[in-house]
C-alpha cells in the first residue's frame, strides 16, 4: 500500500508539473494574441483615420474658407463663380414657376454646399450666424420676422416694429450678399420672360433695388414709410411669408442634400 501511495504521489507530481508548463505555454500565446490584437486593431484605427481625413479632404475640394467678416452683410468675392451656375438653375426654377423652391435651394446650396464650415448653424432654438470671428444668435423672427404658424406677414403696429422690420439681418442677404447678385445674373438671361409670380416673389426679395411696383407709383422697399410698408404687405404680405418660409426652411438642413427636388433643364 506505500508503495502504490508513493506511485500516486509522484503521478500526481507529474501531472501537477505538466499543468503548470501547460498553463504558462497558454499564458504566453494569450499574451502573444493580445500584442497581436493590439497592434492589429492600432493599424485599424490608423486606417479608419486615414479613410476619414480622405472622406474629408475629397468633400471640401472646391469649398472656400469662411471670411473674417459677417456672412449675411459681405459679398464673398470667392463665391463670384458660383452666382452664374445658381443663376442658371434660378432660370429652371422660374420656368417651372417655383419662387418658394428655388430661394430654398439657393439658401441651401450657400449654406450648407459652398464653404468648408456652414456660415449659419442651428443651435436649440436659434441660428449661429457668422460674423467674422465668433457666431452670433438670432431666433427665426429676429432674423428676418419669420413666425411659422403665421400665414402672411403681420403689418408693422408701431415704430419699434418698423425699425425691428427694417433692421432685420436677412435683408442684407437677400438684397445685397447673395440673392441681389443672383437675381441681377438672372435679369441677363431672360428673367422677365418667366411666369409673373416667380418674378414678383423674387422682387420682393431684392427689395427696392428690384423695382417692383406694388402699386401705381409705390414700390416694394424695405426702407419704405412705416405706412406705405404696411399697405404694400396687405397685398403681398401672404408672398413675403412664403418665401421667408422657403429661406428657414433652406437654413435648417443639416446635411448636402438638397431640400427640393430641380426642375428639368430644357
Amino acid at each position: 500500500m506505500q508503495e502504490i501511495a508513493e506511485r500516486l504521489q509522484r503521478i500526481e507530481e507529474s501531472l501537477n508539473t505538466r499543468m503548470q508548463k501547460i498553463e504558462e505555454t497558454l499564458l504566453g500565446w494569450a499574451e502573444t494574441l493580445s500584442a497581436a490584437g493590439k497592434k492589429d486593431q492600432k493599424r485599424q484605427n490608423t486606417l479608419r483615420r486615414q479613410q476619414y481625413r480622405e472622406v474629408k479632404r475629397r468633400a471640401q475640394e472646391g469649398l472656400y474658407a469662411l471670411p473674417e467678416r459677417s456672412m449675411l452683410s459681405f459679398r464673398d468675392k470667392q463665391i463670384k463663380p458660383n452666382i452664374h451656375d445658381w443663376a442658371q438653375t434660378g432660370m429652371r426654377f422660374g420656368r417651372a414657376d417655383q419662387p418658394e423652391q428655388f430661394i430654398a435651394w439657393l439658401v441651401h446650396q450657400w449654406n450648407n454646399c459652398t464653404y468648408i464650415k456652414k456660415p449659419i448653424t442651428f443651435s436649440g432654438s436659434s441660428f449661429r450666424i457668422w460674423t467674422g470671428h465668433h457666431r452670433y444668435a438670432f431666433g427665426p423672427r429676429d432674423l428676418m420676422g419669420y413666425v411659422e404658424r403665421r400665414s402672411a406677414l403681420q403689418i408693422l403696429r408701431n415704430d419699434a416694429e418698423y425699425d425691428d422690420f427694417m433692421k432685420r439681418p436677412w435683408w442684407d442677404w437677400t438684397t445685397h450678399a447673395v440673392f441681389a447678385p443672383v437675381f441681377h445674373t438672372m435679369l441677363e438671361m431672360g428673367f422677365e420672360e418667366l411666369p409673373e409670380r416667380f418674378r414678383r416673389c423674387c422682387k420682393i426679395m431684392v427689395g427696392g433695388a428690384a423695382g417692383y411696383e406694388v402699386y401705381t407709383d409705390l414700390e416694394w422697399d424695405f426702407h419704405e414709410t412705416k405706412e406705405n410698408i404696411n399697405r404694400m404687405l396687405v397685398r403681398m404680405g401672404t408672398d413675403l411669408q412664403l418665401m421667408l418660409r422657403a429661406c428657414y426652411r433652406g437654413l435648417r438642413v443639416k446635411g448636402t442634400t438638397s431640400p427640393v427636388t430641380l426642375p428639368p433643364a430644357l
